[in-house]
């Protein structure tokens, strides 16, 4: 592998972090609840990847990225589409 670019967006409801009054604690989480996006990865020289190796990369990747495990643990969904940037 040369890098993975990735082009993520996060989505929340905003009134969790901006229900009113300040003193109160909110009703509704104040968390990210879906990112979304692609990880493009680009393999150094020309090496042929199929769809379930990307596949596999992905899963691996998501399940050992501590990031990726502690933002699943607060409940949020991930829909990151992995994808051959080399093709």
């Amino acid at each position: 592998i040369d890098k993975i670019e990735f082009d993520v967006q996060a989505h929340r409801d905003a009134r969790g972090a901006l229900q009113q009054p300040i003193a109160v604690t909110p009703d509704i989480p104040a968390r990210l609840q879906y990112v979304s996006g692609t990880a493009k990865v680009f393999f150094k020289g020309d090496v042929d990847v199929s769809a379930e190796q990307l596949t596999l990369l992905g899963e691996q990747t998501e399940a050992r990225c501590p990031v990726a495990n502690m933002v699943m643990a607060s409940g949020c969904t991930m829909d990151i589409q992995w994808e051959n940037g080399s093709s």
